[in-house]
């Protein structure tokens, strides 16, 4: 049974993503549908492609990952078939591949023209679910798809590393209100090179250490730690950060090294 995964900016008071679902089950034999997420703000890449580079990790190998973001086939005129550590990643050419993956995936395909129509405004429960069948059937992906490339580059705004500091932003604000930086714990311990820090979330509000937990302060109190993905994240223990401290997509977060 094939897993296939589900990212949209549908929302949850919209039909498409149970249509979408309906015709995969109806169209592709033997899998198993995985919903990450369908309350991505509209048109939002950078936040799909946070959430998708936290996740797809988990997943197993031969995954499909249906990315049904911005999905404007007149704007962006190519689908895109990414390979990526050998799972499956199905978008147009809108900027998202370019993000999750801070570069390009192992290979890139793009789907023929004829099996796709530009004028086609829920593009994703046709030539999506013709890919995924596809896959699935381990046909070889050269009789739907050429090798292709990346278009539409985007980069994460605003992040800049120096010597003696990085001016970060909040990526991604999660369920919880947690805001989760875009800054890894690689990138963080590389620039600090052992040395002091503050990380200001406020004019004159600082972290100076990093916590381990969400608990190791008391209750209504700010913390900052690296999260399962291992990117930094500011939370309030039993409370909603980004409230709180008025951190949303955006915010800019200065860390200095002293």
């Amino acid at each position: 049974m094939k897993n296939i995964t589900l990212i949209s900016d549908y929302g949850n008071a919209s039909h498409y993503a149970a249509a979408l679902k309906g015709n995969l089950f109806k169209t592709v034999p033997n899998i198993r549908i995985i919903d990450i997420s369908h309350t991505i703000e509209k048109f939002n890449k950078l936040q799909s492609a946070f959430i998708l580079n936290a996740i797809y990790k988990n997943f197993e190998e031969g995954t499909i990952h249906l990315i049904c973001v911005d999905t404007n086939l007149f704007m962006y005129e190519q689908i895109i078939i990414a390979k990526h550590q050998n799972q499956y990643f199905i978008a147009l050419d809108n900027g998202i591949l370019n993000l999750m993956f801070e570069g390009e995936p192992d290979e890139i395909w793009t789907l023929n023209s004829n099996l796709c129509n530009s004028n086609d405004s829920f593009i994703e429960n046709e030539a999506f679910v013709l890919i995924a069948k596809h896959l699935t059937s381990n046909s070889p992906i050269s009789l739907i798809a050429t090798n292709g490339k990346l278009n539409y580059k985007l980069s994460h705004p605003n992040i800049e590393i120096h010597d003696q500091g990085i001016v970060a932003f909040v990526a991604f604000v999660d369920g919880f209100g947690n805001a989760i930086l875009n800054v890894d714990k690689i990138l963080f311990e590389k620039i600090r090179g052992g040395r002091l820090f503050k990380i200001y979330y406020a004019r004159k509000e600082f972290f100076d250490k990093i916590n381990k937990h969400y608990k190791e302060v008391e209750k209504g109190e700010e913390a900052i730690l690296f999260n399962s993905s291992g990117y930094l994240e500011i939370a309030t223990n039993e409370g909603n950060a980004s409230q709180l401290l008025g951190l949303r997509v955006g915010s800019k977060i200065m860390i200095e090294f002293q």
